[in-house]
């Protein structure tokens, strides 16, 4: 999910921190890069928040790069289909329950950083 926002109105490592001291206890976060966020529910349950110049991009996603390559390796071994299924039907709303909480909180805390129209 996109959020739009005030050109670098945002800093990431604040937001880290604010979102951190939000949901301690119930996700736990991981700077993967300088503009990449990692909030992981469990092991495989997550999402990633993308912090651009404009935007703020929110998607659940499995919480680390070796589970995004395993799920990926498997895509590819056993076909499309098989793997999509499981990934519906046990990881995709859960996921999506993440990045509801975190795009919630984003845009609940920072209220005059985002973009109007």
């Amino acid at each position: 999910m996109k959020i739009k926002i005030k050109p670098e109105a945002i800093d990431i490592n604040q937001l880290k921190k604010l979102l951190e001291k939000h949901f301690s206890g119930t996700y736990t976060l991981n700077k993967r890069n300088k503009n990449l966020l990692a909030v992981a529910a469990t092991k495989t349950i997550g999402a990633t928040v993308l912090v651009q110049k404009k935007v703020i991009i929110v998607n659940g996603n499995f919480p680390t790069m070796g589970r995004q390559v395993i799920f990926t390796i498997l895509l590819f071994s056993l076909g499309i289909i098989p793997p999509l299924l499981v990934y519906f039907l046990f990881y995709h709303k859960k996921m999506k329950a993440v990045e509801k909480d975190v795009v919630e909180f984003i845009t609940s805390k920072y209220t005059d950083q985002l973009k109007t129209n």
